[in-house]
C-alpha cells in the first residue's frame, strides 16, 4: 500500500532536510497528478536531487514531473544527469531506471 501525501507531510515535518522524505512526498504528489501538486512535487524532488544526487529514482520521477509541467529543457538536463549516474552505479539498486530515463530523453 502506498503512503499517502498526508503521511509524507508528517514525516517531512520531523526533518525538513531529509531528502528521502522529500522524494517520497514529491512522488506521492506526482501520483495525485493535478497541476498544483505537480508544481509542489517539482520543488520537493529538486531539493531531494540536490541533497541526494546518488538516489537514482529521484531523477526518474523528477524527469516525469518536469515533462508534465512542460519544462522539457529542465527535464532533458535531469534525465541526462540521471543516465550518467546510472552508468556509474554499477550493480547498485536503481540501475534498471537507466533504460526508462533514456527512453524518456529520446521522446523529448
Amino acid at each position: 500500500m502506498a503512503i499517502s501525501v498526508a503521511k509524507f507531510r508528517e514525516l517531512l515535518a520531523l526533518d525538513e532536510s531529509d531528502p528521502l522524505s522529500r522524494f517520497g512526498l514529491g512522488q506521492a504528489l506526482f501520483q495525485e497528478g493535478n497541476l498544483e501538486m505537480l508544481h509542489e512535487a517539482a520543488e520537493h524532488l529538486l531539493f531531494a536531487n540536490e541533497r541526494a544526487p546518488d538516489h537514482l529514482a529521484t531523477y526518474h520521477v523528477l524527469g516525469q514531473v518536469l515533462i508534465k509541467l512542460g519544462r522539457e529543457s529542465d527535464a532533458r538536463d535531469v534525465l541526462r544527469a540521471g543516465c550518467v549516474r546510472v552508468k556509474a552505479a554499477g550493480e547498485r539498486m536503481g540501475r534498471d531506471l537507466g533504460p526508462a530515463m533514456a527512453d524518456m530523453l529520446q521522446a523529448l
